[in-house]
């Protein structure tokens, strides 16, 4: 199913450059037995496994043609297990509390493919992106039971992150969880053109861990709903990276309200005047601005310096920055007491 589904986007991708495989990782090239505590397949580099017990840290690749043979999707013959394996076409579901991923890049996207056993239902599976030592979002999957056997998919989109971590949590057994991989697949999309917004105030983007401070929740893409506009502000990523003409366009705001565009460094989650602020490290502030109709941009036909320039970075130099915008909003009776927001956040990898 995961192959299929990365086929499909992935060719599309070769003709109008909508994503790149960084990683993906089926084991079906390995030939069954040990790995080592560390690995790599299909560009990605798998370590850290821990399943609970002391010493016991070795991947293997475990031949499943006969076991799974049955599961729509299943990518013939192997499965990355954990401790051990079964010689022959049988598999079991193995013990396991975490281990990570990575493939040494910024990725924005993550599929893992898992088949698993119903014990310990309750407990959850968290498919987590972090970004250095900062969680950038998580997403889980809750084992059903009482009993059974179960395929299912943990997905994360839009999130910049530099590895991954599959963990157990829940209050049976240290959170460990049976199961066995199938594919796991590390990839990201070009921020430009349209940019790749996050951050967004609707209370369902997982890089915003923090709620809106009034209740104010806004759309998708969109920061925290405003006093003028229940959708909240928006920031957008346009323009051309590989000509230097990168934009920053915010709209959504009080008419002729004054706001500053910001650069940053590191993910943070932080409330900010009525809305989140994702958008953390080192700030810079790029460009105070008055918009018109609630809109503007930086840079516009009056700046004589591009967004790389004013940001000191370098096209091609694959660093990742952060940027958002805040803005006034003058309603007292909207989210008292503080007289500001901001827009969501845009990311672009240079």
């Amino acid at each position: 199913m995961l192959r299929s589904y990365l086929a499909a986007f992935l060719l599309l991708g070769s003709t109008s450059s909508l994503a790149r495989a960084n990683g993906v990782a089926t084991f079906d090239g390995l030939t069954e037995g040990y790995l080592g505590p560390t690995f790599t397949s299909g560009g990605i580099t798998f370590s850290s496994m821990w399943n609970g017990i002391v010493g016991d840290d070795d991947f293997a690749c475990e031949n499943a043609s006969t076991t799974f043979a049955g599961f729509p999707g299943f990518s013939s013959p192997n499965v990355l297990a954990f401790a051990g394996y079964v010689p022959g076409g049988g598999a079991g579901y193995h013990r396991i509390v975490s281990f990570e991923a990575t493939t040494g890049q910024i990725e924005t996207i993550a599929h893992v493919n898992l088949l698993l056993s119903a014990v310990h239902p309750g407990n959850q599976i968290r498919l987590e992106a972090w970004l250095g030592g900062t969680l950038a979002a998580s997403t889980s999957y809750t084992i059903p039971g009482p009993s059974g056997f179960f395929q299912t998919q943990l997905s994360l989109y839009d999130v910049p992150y530099d590895h991954i971590v599959v963990r157990g949590v829940g209050a049976v057994d240290g959170g460990a969880f049976f199961a066995c991989v199938d594919e796991v697949a590390l990839y990201y999309t070009p921020p430009i053109p349209g940019g790749q917004p996050f951050c967004s105030g609707d209370g369902q983007d997982p890089t915003a861990a923090i709620p809106c401070p009034c209740g104010n929740t806004g759309a998708a893409r969109h920061g925290c709903a405003n006093s003028v506009n229940p959708l909240g502000a928006e920031l957008l990523t346009s323009g051309s990276l590989a000509q230097d003409r990168v934009v920053l366009e915010a709209s959504g705001m009080p008419a002729t309200s004054s706001c500053i565009y910001l650069q940053g460094d590191q993910l943070v989650n932080a409330v900010f005047g009525d809305g989140v602020r994702c958008t953390g490290g080192n700030l810079l502030r790029l460009r105070t601005r008055t918009n018109a109709n609630g809109a503007s941009r930086f840079p516009d036909a009056t700046d004589t310096v591009s967004l790389s320039q004013r940001g000191g970075v370098q096209v091609g130099s694959g660093v990742l920055r952060f940027y958002q915008t805040y803005y006034r909003n003058a309603s007292a009776q909207f989210c008292p007491p503080e007289t500001f927001n901001v827009t969501n956040g845009s990311f672009v990898i240079w």
